[in-house]
């Protein structure tokens, strides 16, 4: 039987919300400047953005998450805001993906909420085979 593979996830620092690790923006902070981590691998002291509260920062135009955005920032907010626009783009494709239907992923059998698992239950709870 093959395990649910382990997806890692992260929390926005703008809007709190917990997405998985390959749907954030990651920003990291070397040398007292802010730089987009693509490979989201870099060291130095990082930070995951969702897309909306990254096009929120560099668009203006949703109040709430450009409150919560400046306040996550700080005296940094204006920096990071310049860096995103270079990106704003590719967050905007981004948010358009993220439709309904592509929320809907297909779950291996068993893990569907009201569908019974086709498999018994083992008698040490599955801790050793």
């Amino acid at each position: 039987m093959n395990r649910p593979r382990h997806v890692p996830l992260r929390r926005c620092v703008a809007c709190r919300t917990s997405a998985p690790k390959r749907d954030l923006v990651r920003l990291v902070r070397t040398d007292d400047r802010w730089a987009l981590d693509l490979r989201q691998r870099a060291g130095g002291r990082g930070t995951s953005l969702c897309p909306a509260c990254a096009l929120a920062g560099v668009r203006r135009d949703d109040p709430a998450r450009l409150k919560t955005f400046r306040r996550a920032f700080r005296q940094d907010a204006d920096a990071v805001t310049a860096l995103l626009r270079e990106l704003e783009g590719a967050l905007a494709a981004t948010i358009a993906d993220a439709s309904p239907a592509a929320a809907a992923e297909p779950r291996p059998e068993g893990l569907v909420p009201g569908r019974p698992s086709t498999e018994s239950p083992r008698p040490n709870g599955g801790m050793h085979d």
